[in-house]
């Protein structure tokens, strides 16, 4: 690492190129070292082979960059690497386990007196034991998922059959209500037949009627201009005619037969008892309905 460090750094300031530019002679430097060294030199040459450079900004040198980002960062990650395996106390290898703290230790935390009458082992016999562990653990682990998602599965059905049972129950309940929204028209309209059968009945009659007064108010009328025109007569005509004019008169003035109480629609009757009487109805319906259904379940 240390050979693959040299070319990776810069020959102006010895580290690691940061932001590199490629000159027009092939070396690389970095941007703001070759930028310092012009200012210093006042010329515009290259600080390895002091040929002049044909450009004043050379162009970054793009693959020499991401080289030097990869290196850094594999060296940041080794030293991080390399740290967790020291102990942070002694920076000693820690190369046993104190059973007591259950932690690991290196050879001068074991002799000292935080670790006194403490049990130590091998890390690596510690870390077998610890994975056999951690690996009996992982497979319980993966059959919960396996049983997890067979759960899930259950209640993902579950929750389909519980939406195909709700919608197939609001089927038969809207059947239910309309066989007793049926049943109620049913009813309203054998209520209303009656009702209207008495009503052309009553109305035809009170027709008839109104035709016999209508006859009697021409046959009064006819009398009335007859008899005022027969008094206009001369004396001998009005007395010649008198005799059967005035029994016509007579008539006519007799008084009519005492007229009949209005026929009027008989309301009471229409509506006695009559949300008694549907309910009455619906009861032995419902009850006739659960009869059959008890008698189909023992078929």
């Amino acid at each position: 690492m240390d050979s693959f460090k040299e070319e990776l750094s810069c020959p102006v300031c010895h580290e690691i190129f940061k932001s590199p530019v490629l000159l027009s002679c092939g070396h690389s430097v970095c941007k703001e070292c070759l930028q310092q060294f012009w200012r210093i030199k006042g010329t515009q040459e290259c600080p390895v082979c002091r040929r002049r450079s044909s450009r004043d900004d050379p162009p970054c040198n793009g693959v020499l960059k991401n080289l030097c980002e990869s290196f850094l960062n594999e060296r940041k990650e080794s030293r991080s690497s390399e740290s967790e395996e020291l102990c942070s106390l002694h920076s000693e290898e820690l190369k046993l386990f104190c059973l007591e703290d259950k932690q690991p230790v290196c050879l001068v935390c074991r002799d000292s007196q935080q670790h006194d009458n403490h049990t130590f082992r091998p890390i690596s016999e510690v870390a077998s034991s610890c994975k056999e562990e951690v690996n009996t653990t992982l497979k319980s682990l993966h059959e919960k998922g396996k049983n997890k998602e067979k759960m899930k599965g259950d209640f993902e059905k579950t929750v389909q059959h519980i939406k195909s049972q709700a919608d197939q129950t609001e089927h038969q309940i809207k059947q239910q209500f309309e066989k007793l929204h049926q049943f109620l028209r049913d009813e309203e309209e054998a209520t209303i037949t009656p009702l209207r059968e008495e009503e052309e009945q009553k109305k035809k009659m009170m027709e008839e009627k109104l035709e016999e007064i209508n006859t009697d108010i021409s046959a009064l009328s006819y009398t009335i201009k007859d008899t005022e025109e027969m008094m206009k007569d001369s004396d001998v005509c009005f007395l010649k005619k008198f005799p059967v004019s005035i029994e016509r008169v007579q008539i006519s003035s007799q008084p009519d037969p005492q007229t009949p109480s209005e026929p009027l629609i008989h309301v009471p009757c229409y509506f006695d008892n009559l949300p008694f009487r549907v309910w009455k109805k619906m009861q032995d319906i419902v009850q006739n309905s659960e009869s059959r259904e008890d008698l189909s379940s023992y078929t």
